[in-house]
């Protein structure tokens, strides 16, 4: 695990966000990473980040909602890039590919924020609200959705969409976590091509 406040991690999580409300990101996304959202405090939040706990609550009016917010910037932008790779690639290996790199480009880019993402996710996805953001980066659903025109095309067998997507993803999430664990080593993008390989075999399965 990184260190709780890395000084070039200095950038914002959300989108804009500069001075003391990156700082304030920042270090609540290290102590969340380090053990988890219920267990710290604003205060804690605060002091990591340099502020008084005034200055953070102008910025976020509590700490579910800082949490929140910083969940839903990275998981936006990791829809918006499957939906990108899911639309443009070509046949459904070359957008199994297209899926892992951009999984993990985000990945190392950053992987505190990476890390929050995949260890909250379960949080904050199954009961947010059904607004239109939420339906219209449903990751899981474009994976879905793919796999379904892929079997209509004849490019995979018929199978159960869900359960595919939920096993194709599994192998790039579950790798993800066991890097957290410290049982993968190395970047993401260093296992990029066996982590695509494993996916197409799911896929053809």
């Amino acid at each position: 695990m990184r260190d709780i406040v890395d000084p070039k991690d200095l950038e914002g999580v959300t989108e804009g966000a500069a001075g003391a409300k990156a700082r304030i990101e920042r270090a609540a996304l290290g102590l969340f990473c380090a053990r988890g959202v219920d267990a710290v405090t604003t205060r804690e939040m605060a002091a990591t980040s340099g502020v008084s706990e005034g200055a953070l609550y102008r910025h976020y009016p509590s700490k579910e909602s800082l949490a929140e917010a910083m969940f839903f910037a990275i998981h936006t932008r990791l829809a918006r890039e499957v939906a990108a790779a899911a639309q443009t690639a070509q046949g459904i290996e070359a957008k199994a590919r297209a899926i892992v790199a951009a999984y993990a480009k985000i990945a190392d880019e950053d992987w505190t924020l990476f890390s929050y993402h995949l260890l909250t996710t379960h949080r904050f996805l199954p009961y947010a609200d059904k607004s239109a953001r939420v339906h219209d980066l449903n990751i899981v659903a474009i994976v879905e959705d793919m796999i379904a025109a892929a079997a209509a095309a004849r490019e995979i067998p018929e199978g159960d969409a869900a359960l595919k997507a939920a096993s194709a993803l599994g192998v790039v999430l579950q790798a993800a976590l066991h890097k957290i664990y410290g049982r993968v080593t190395g970047d993401l993008t260093d296992h990029q091509d066996a982590l695509a390989r494993a996916v197409i075999a799911v896929l053809k399965s």
